[in-house]
């Protein structure tokens, strides 16, 4: 029997050899990749004195009051900055995101004035406030903006935008082949006879692995045979994959053949057991024949085996090659329930945390923890983390939980 490995020992074998290779991208390709290098500011923003407001700007000084008068000189609207300068008692037309003009301190909004021709009669008393947004205010060219290992987001793209940052220095994203394996599989829509089982587990992790950074491929259905086995790798390998991903067809029944394929392809074990539930069939390693993909992951076939361990273990693999600087997020809740001692191995339980009104963060273990079961994961937003031997909890005690989903 092959020995069982803890959780942090199969993390380090998993995150120890990895290498990100770098590539440029241009802006609008880049989301989900991860920068390679730190990323400064090439334009500074905003770029100028800018007014907040519809209104005018005035050279602002101590004889200015309720009833003042100032003379219309000019306007300023975006995009077109009025080029002369605004001196004693004269006011520039402006509108918002306009450049204030030289000379000009402050913005008076239009609803506080009168205006009648070139004469503009201030109505209301002086604002405490200039309405006028600072040049790099937001930053300045040369600063650091993004550092090295960040993934790019939505908000990333916009302020790389921003900056103008045309192309970026990233890491490779890793293509992941995922096949699924089993006779009773079979494609969504496809269910005809007793004994079928639709394969669901594609369908799950192929957006998890592209928010992560990976570029996902789905290889379909191979059958408990090893031709067919052999066929769908070598389509993953003319797909350029870089890391094999096996679901199910990982036990020793006399129908299961994965392990024995690969093992025959130059599959090198790095491990195959790991001391954690659900999960434990996970296995992993490398290819020695080069002209194979390099890694290999193979995850259980029940569905949330799939997932807790896709989490787990190949976030982390996927991170490590695009050269980001975290996995996994961690953080303590208070504990809605009692929960009984852990035993000899690691449990990653489905769980529900909450913020309340004083910030306090709160988890309740979803009921159903079966490894069949995808429906506790449409509540999940962590899970409760437990380690082996841990202690009895009771209600209000302090625990771990990992993150998987922004918490409400």
């Amino acid at each position: 029997m092959a020995k069982l490995i803890s959780v942090p020992e199969a993390l380090a074998l998993i995150t120890k050899t990895p290498i990100s290779q770098e590539t440029c991208v241009m802006l609008k390709e880049s989301f989900g990749h991860v920068l390679s290098q730190n990323v400064d500011a090439k334009v500074t923003l905003p770029p100028h004195n800018a007014s907040a407001m519809d209104g005018y700007a005035v050279k602002l000084e101590n004889h200015h009051k309720l009833g003042s008068k100032f003379t219309l000189i000019g306007e300023a609207p975006a995009g077109r900055p009025y080029e002369g300068v605004v001196g004693a008692d004269e006011t520039v037309r402006i509108f918002t995101g306009g450049a204030v003009p030289d000379g000009a301190n402050h913005v008076i909004m239009q609803e506080n004035v009168r205006a009648n021709g070139d004469v503009i009669t201030l109505t209301e008393p002086i604002s405490p406030a200039s309405h006028i947004r600072k040049a790099g205010i937001d930053f300045k060219t040369g600063d650091r903006i993004l550092a090295k290992g960040t993934q790019i987001g939505a908000y990333e793209l916009a302020i790389l935008a921003a900056a103008n940052c045309d192309t970026l220095p990233v890491t490779f994203a890793p293509k992941v082949a995922l096949i699924a394996n089993g006779d009773e599989l079979v494609a969504p829509g496809k269910m005809t006879n007793m004994g079928q089982v639709i394969s669901s587990n594609p369908y799950g992790l192929m957006p998890l692995l592209n928010s992560w950074g990976a570029n996902t491929i789905n290889m379909g259905i191979s059958k408990d045979d090893p031709k067919a086995i052999r066929a769908q790798i070598a389509r993953a390998v003319h797909q350029g994959a870089d890391i094999l991903v096996p679901i199910g067809g990982a036990s020793v029944g006399d129908h299961d053949y994965m392990r024995l394929v690969f093992a025959e392809l130059g599959y090198e074990k790095i491990f195959e057991k790991v001391a954690v539930k659900p999960g434990k069939p996970v296995w992993f390693g490398t290819m020695a024949n080069q002209d194979y993909p390099q890694y290999v992951l193979g995850l259980p076939g029940n569905p949330a085996s799939a997932l807790v361990t896709a989490h787990l273990f190949l976030k982390p693999l996927i991170k490590a090659l695009t050269g980001a600087t975290t996995a996994h997020k961690f953080v303590n809740a208070r504990i809605t329930h009692s929960v009984k001692a852990a035993t000899w191995r690691a449990e990653y339980i489905r769980a529900h945390a909450v913020v309340d009104e004083n910030g306090m963060l709160h988890v309740t273990a979803i009921p159903r923890q079966d490894s069949s079961l995808l429906t506790p994961f449409l509540t999940a937003n962590c899970f409760l983390v437990r380690e082996p031997q841990d202690q009895e909890l009771a209600k209000g005690d302090r625990a771990k939980i990992m993150l998987i989903k922004p918490l409400n």
